[in-house]
């Protein structure tokens, strides 16, 4: 059902979760793969998107993405812990458990 990060956060956050993931997936769809993003299949999409929306959207950020400060979602107020998820996700430190657990 949901990515295991949704125990992690709260209602506001996963709100704000859901709202940067769609977009930063939304713009690598439009236009066109990161570097970044190396396993260039949905579920790499899926890894990608998780990761970027859990890291700051600072001003360096959004060039690095070729994205403007308008039209975007607020900032979310994580924890250094949230934040670290994405380090977790990324290097795949999960225990090779799925992305997404089935209920």
């Amino acid at each position: 059902m949901l990515l295991p990060i949704a125990k992690w956060l709260n209602v506001e956050q996963s709100g704000l979760f859901r709202a940067w993931f769609v977009r930063i997936a939304q713009e690598q769809l439009r236009q066109g793969p990161s570097p970044r993003w190396y396993q260039q299949d949905c579920a790499g999409l899926v890894r990608f998107a998780a990761n970027e929306t859990l890291k700051v959207h600072d001003s360096k950020w959004l060039k690095s993405n070729g994205l403007s400060s308008q039209y975007l979602p607020p900032e979310m107020t994580l924890t250094p812990e949230q934040r670290q998820l994405a380090q977790k996700l990324e290097s795949g430190e999960r225990e090779n458990r799925p992305l997404c657990d089935r209920d």
